[in-house]
């Protein structure tokens, strides 16, 4: 199942399963006067058509529900825990009632899950880090008025959004690799479909053409489906003769840097000795166990990101701030141990 563009209405789903739209809100409400047979053809309809129920606009005459649903697509990532106690402490604060769900990557899946949420399970959602392929729902959700926020992705479009200066941040990484005497850099880059990496790409490749170096075919490497690409990516790099490889790797995001330096270690290199590797996120924990040099990064500040953006909602369902909003934070540089002047120049 699909989300589409058009708005599916009731009038739609009821036509297509021959029955009145008294008959299809008795459905959508659980009502007991349905026979099974016509609840499952309105069911399957709904299911086929793709039509999500208008709580927005039910909400003027039913209580609300008292919880706001949070969107991750790997909530179990470690990656997530400043901005999960930001989420909780807020709501907590706030006497909410918070509930999270991890999407993964399929599609049916998350449109399930934003079906199910819109029912009068919540009163607003937060989706944190979607993809471009997540715009039909956006443009859903904004058509059908249900309160939403997004977190670190632009869709360009007059939504609620936390924005997270990804571009600046990459160039703030650039930079401070370059003024160590890094000429040479490579960047190791995660999935093409998220805005947030296409930024941190373009803060890379502007860097390199702001001072006029060059960017060899094999120096950009897509870390696409799974992070283990980049411990294979960095293994073979090091293998080069020391005239034809970088002196350092500017990596999308702490855990792709993180494989990165062990596939170094792997061939028998020192990390930032023999090469350098700059990562961002400032991730405090990895799901694989690594214990390598703690890694020179760019910090997001999630908890607040986190706690403000329950505040935020908060405001909005109360109407005390004007949509759409947008809220704007900067990023801040992290020096830790995996940086330092390349071997030339040391």
């Amino acid at each position: 199942m699909s989300i589409m563009k058009n708005v599916v209405t009731v009038k739609e789903v009821a036509k297509r399963s021959d029955v009145s739209p008294a008959t299809v809100s008795r459905v959508i409400n659980n009502a007991e006067n349905v026979s099974p047979a016509i609840r499952k053809r309105v069911q399957e309809s709904i299911q086929i058509l793709g039509y999500f129920p208008n709580h927005a606009a039910r909400s003027l005459v039913k209580r609300r529900a008292g919880s706001i649903a949070v969107l991750m697509r790997k909530l179990h990532s470690p990656y997530y825990i400043d901005l999960i106690q930001g989420f909780e402490e807020a709501a907590f604060a706030s006497k909410l009632n918070v509930v999270f769900c991890s999407l993964g990557n399929d599609q049916e899946y998350r449109d399930r899950y934003i079906q199910y949420l819109t029912n009068g399970v919540s009163d607003a959602i937060i989706l944190y880090g979607t993809s471009f392929s997540d715009q039909p729902i956006i443009e859903h959700l904004s058509s059908v008025r249900f309160p939403f926020l997004l977190i670190e992705n632009n869709f360009e479009m007059p939504v609620n959004q936390i924005l997270i200066n990804n571009l600046d941040g990459a160039c703030t990484a650039m930079e401070y690799l370059i003024n160590k005497g890094h000429h040479r850099i490579a960047h190791f880059m995660g999935d093409p479909n998220k805005k947030v990496h296409l930024d941190r790409f373009n803060g890379y490749t502007q860097t390199m053409q702001k001072y006029g170096f060059p960017i060899a075919p094999d120096d950009i490497r897509n870390i696409y489906t799974t992070y283990d690409a980049a411990f294979s990516a960095a293994a073979e790099m090091m293998q080069r003769p020391v005239q034809s490889r970088p002196t350092a790797i500017f990596a999308t995001n702490d855990q792709i840097a993180a494989k990165a330096i062990s596939g170094i270690q792997s061939r028998g290199f020192s990390v930032p000795h023999d090469i350098s590797v700059m990562g961002f996120d400032n991730q405090r924990i990895y799901s694989d166990g690594y214990n390598g040099p703690r890694i020179t990064s760019i910090r997001q500040p999630l908890y607040n990101i986190g706690r403000d953006s329950i505040h935020i909602l908060t405001d909005i369902l109360a109407d005390k701030v004007s949509t759409p909003f947008t809220k704007n934070y900067e990023l801040e540089l992290v020096e830790l141990e995996t940086v330092c002047p390349p071997p030339s120049i040391v």
